[in-house]
């Protein structure tokens, strides 16, 4: 089903722009809840310790790294069924109706995919295909539609705003694919484990292929 692009777009794109200020705070928050046991949970699975003796670190490449960790412990650390998202969302530490909780409700209904760019809307966003259920999507962004990036093949977690997408603002690029007939989308949600599993299979292929080409 193509992207449903809504007529209001600039009104849409000034409330975005004007949200999406909060938002690295909000996920800097967010991460503050996070204890020793959800921070060495995530940075097993994301395959990114280090030891040093009985001492049990981390080990990052480089700071988009940390950004990438940082998304996945928000939204994919779930112990109990809850991310770490949803749990601040329950706590309501912001005032009802407030920018901040108004996202929080969103964010709360975040799924990670991989997503081809079909197109740039200029100043707005871009129609991306999903490439696991075969959606076409609207998503908001101020920084690729000013880039010759259609065709890019890239990760990263969207959840609902209004009638169109937000990223969470952690993406991994896979490089230019200029024709999509070999994705072959499997026309199906994943189940939030299927999902914690692609989200790490994504991170371990990105770290791979930023290695690559250097």
């Amino acid at each position: 089903m193509p992207a449903h692009i809504p007529e209001n777009l600039e009104e849409i794109v000034t409330e975005y722009n004007r949200l999406w200020q909060l938002m690295p705070k909000l996920h800097r928050n967010i991460a503050r809840m996070a204890d020793k046991t959800a921070m060495k949970a995530c940075a097993k699975r994301l395959g990114v310790t280090t030891k040093s003796g009985k001492k049990l670190g981390m080990s990052f490449e480089t700071e988009y790294e940390t950004d990438l960790f940082q998304d996945y412990l928000i939204y994919m650390y779930r112990p109990r069924g809850f991310s770490l998202a949803r749990k601040m969302r329950n706590r309501k530490p912001y005032p009802e109706g407030s920018d901040e909780q108004k996202l929080l409700e969103n964010m709360q209904q975040a799924r990670f995919s991989l997503f081809w760019v079909k197109e740039l809307i200029e100043d707005s966003g871009m129609v991306v295909l999903d490439v696991i259920t075969g959606e076409e999507l609207f998503v908001l962004d101020q920084t690729l539609p000013q880039q010759d990036v259609t065709g890019l093949l890239a990760a990263f977690r969207i959840f609902p705003f209004g009638d169109v997408w937000m990223h969470t603002g952690a993406s991994m690029a896979f490089g230019i694919i200029k024709d999509p007939k070999d994705l072959k989308p499997t026309n199906r949600r994943l189940s939030e484990k299927e999902e914690q599993l692609f989200n790490e299979e994504n991170f371990a292929r990105w770290r791979a292929f930023i290695r690559s080409q250097k």
